[in-house]
């Protein structure tokens, strides 16, 4: 990748994801075509973030383990563990507490109340402020969760 699209993509990427952080366009950036509409970022070999279907960037699940993306936290209970790795979405039953604002649409992290760790990565389907009034009913669409095909095919390459 050259410099110059190495710069469009890092800046790409911290649009995308809100970064807080920059990302070196000089550092070693790599693109990998997983699909036809699938592709990861990797940077210095670890991925940062992937084009899902329909073009969206999200960040990995590894970039989130890694503390190298941070998003909004939707916590939930150990019952609803099961299914976010399964790829169901987050109902709202299931919500222990959020972190983080976001608004319909923003990329969140779904984390398990146990340990914190990363579960999926998802678009919010409600505003953070229409959560709390909710009793049911969908709350977070799941795009990319651990065990996933993207995560299968990333640990098959040893990147995750």
């Amino acid at each position: 990748m050259s410099k110059s699209e190495a710069r469009e993509v890092a800046l790409a990427i911290e649009r995308a994801l809100r970064s807080k952080r920059s990302f070196d366009s000089k550092a070693r950036w790599e693109v990998v075509k997983l699909s036809k509409s699938e592709v990861v970022y990797l940077l210095d070999g670890k991925p940062i973030a992937v084009e899902i279907p329909g073009g969206r960037l999200i960040p990995s699940i590894k970039a989130l383990m890694d503390g190298v993306a941070e998003l909004p936290r939707v916590v939930v209970d150990l019952g609803a563990v099961r299914h976010v790795i399964n790829g169901a979405d987050v109902m709202a039953p299931g919500i222990v507490r959020v972190e983080g604002d976001f608004a319909k649409g923003d990329l969140v992290v779904v984390v398990d109340e146990k340990h914190g760790r990363p579960l999926c990565v998802g678009a919010a389907l409600v505003d953070r402020s229409e959560l709390a009034s909710m009793s049911r009913g969908k709350v977070v669409e799941n795009l990319h969760y651990v065990g996933d095909k993207l995560w299968n095919e990333l640990k098959e390459m040893g990147l995750t």
